[in-house]
């Protein structure tokens, strides 16, 4: 691979790796070859710097998941005519678009870095047993994490016999190596071993949100053995959430804190930001109250907005804002809208949500099925100011699943991904084949093709 073709293992090959965009910058969370780990407050430091590329702008900063919304029935977009962008607001995305290479890259280097402190970390000498253990847990559950994010753009995550799974990086890249797309079925097995493994490293004590702890590497497995249809193992993972005393449910007096709040009692792995290191979720949601459509990348679509005309008493709909009072006319003109989960103009320190609690009860009861999901399903429906429900059959019962996951998960990063790995993708995105995302064109050429293109592309 060719480091002027901007490869995958063009940036994985050195410590000191560009940070994979046309300016040729070096991210400063990228690990520097000329100072290698020796100390035990050098793998402190690369461990915070692997939450660091985690927060990337591309990444959890605010792209990755909102794209996915953008993608699904959630989002439209605006973006200063940005053509890039219109193809991801179409749903028509090429292999050259840009912004859909910097999702590769940045999920990339931060397995890069992953594979960097996990090499070093036996050979550091003054670094307690315990610690040294926990830090390789957390190293394993994000480079899991990092796979994982990049086979539910890029792969065949739907079907585990398909051979579009991704390029599986387990060890530090040299300048020519290559690694080819691994099958789905093993890519599901090594995100799957890296989680298992995770789960014997890290403190089983700490509850810390903002790290990943045990509940949510219990949560990120139940959300993995989702998708990839095993739904005994999603169930059994995520009644560990469910069952954790350090998480709850607000009162229905106390929603607005949920997104108000930092690292709240339903925050099970939230990335935090404050006002010198922030992220860019208010600023391509919301930005100020009087913005125009040009100045926001992802708005709410009319269609999330009669979807929740249709639940009134649905606490989540208070963070949607519709009102032409409250917004310009060039962002209601067509009947979109504001969501109201990223507010802070001035802070801009809205939090990334990796794993909320809902999302384990949403899991189980989907993974249960009728016969023992729907107190589950109940459980979340009831903390959100809605009625019980009583499905007389599976097939409705999964669909009221699917609409309590849109409502309790919109602009979180779910949408796309939902549509593909239930088979709803050419409902909304015109064609099967764009229930995955193309691998980005550099990347084909870079290899000479030993990475190949998704069917359609």
């Amino acid at each position: 691979m060719k480091f002027k073709a901007l490869s995958i293992i063009s940036m994985l090959c050195l410590l000191a790796f560009s940070s994979c965009n046309l300016l040729d910058e070096t991210s400063p969370n990228d690990i520097d070859a000329d100072n290698a780990f020796n100390t035990a407050a050098d793998a402190e430091s690369a461990l915070l710097g692997l939450y660091s590329t985690l927060q990337d702008p591309n990444y959890y900063g605010g792209m990755y998941p909102l794209i996915a919304d953008a993608l699904g029935d959630n989002c439209t977009t605006g973006g200063f005519d940005n053509p890039l962008l219109d193809e991801i607001g179409a749903k028509a995305v090429t292999p050259s678009n840009t912004i859909v290479e910097q999702l590769w890259l940045s999920m990339y280097r931060t397995i890069a870095n992953c594979n960097y402190l996990l090499e070093a970390l036996p050979n550091i000498e003054d670094l307690d047993a315990d610690r040294r253990s926990q830090i390789e847990g957390q190293a394993r559950a994000i480079r899991a994490l990092a796979h994982f994010d990049l086979l539910r753009y890029f792969g065949y995550h739907w079907d585990k016999s398909a051979a579009f799974g991704i390029p599986v990086v387990k060890t530090v890249q040299g300048i020519e190596d290559v690694v080819p797309r691994a099958t789905v079925a093993e890519s599901y097995e090594f995100i799957i071993s890296e989680l298992e493994a995770a789960l014997d490293l890290v403190d089983n004590e700490d509850r810390s949100v903002q790290y990943f702890n045990v509940a949510a590497i219990h949560g990120l497995l139940a959300r993995v053995h989702l998708y990839e249809k095993n739904p005994a193992k999603a169930a059994e993972n995520a009644i560990t959430v469910i069952e954790d005393p350090a998480f709850e449910f607000f009162a229905q007096d106390q929603f607005g804190k949920l997104y108000a709040g930092r690292q709240t009692s339903e925050s099970i792995l939230e990335l935090a930001f404050d006002n010198q290191n922030r992220s860019d979720y208010n600023s391509l949601t919301y930005s100020r109250p009087d913005a125009l459509r040009t100045e926001l990348f992802f708005l709410a679509s009319p269609s999330l907005k009669s979807f929740f005309e249709s639940r009134p008493t649905d606490l989540r709909s208070t963070y949607l804002d519709y009102a032409t009072e409250s917004n310009d006319e060039s962002i209601t003109s067509d009947g979109s809208g504001r969501t109201q989960k990223y507010r802070g103009e001035e802070t801009k320190d809205n939090p990334a949500y990796l794993f909320r609690l809902a999302e384990a009860y949403l899991i189980y009861a989907e993974a249960a099925g009728l016969s023992n999901g729907l107190a589950s399903l109940n459980n979340l429906r009831d903390a959100r100011g809605l009625d019980n429900i009583t499905p007389s059959n599976e097939a409705d019962f999964q669909n009221e699943i699917l609409q309590e996951r849109r409502a309790e998960l919109n602009f979180e990063g779910h949408a796309f991904f939902d549509l593909a790995r239930t088979g709803r993708a050419a409902e909304v995105l015109g064609d099967e084949f764009r229930a995955v995302l193309p691998i980005p064109q550099r990347e084909i050429t870079a290899t000479n093709g030993a990475i190949v293109q998704n069917p359609g592309y």
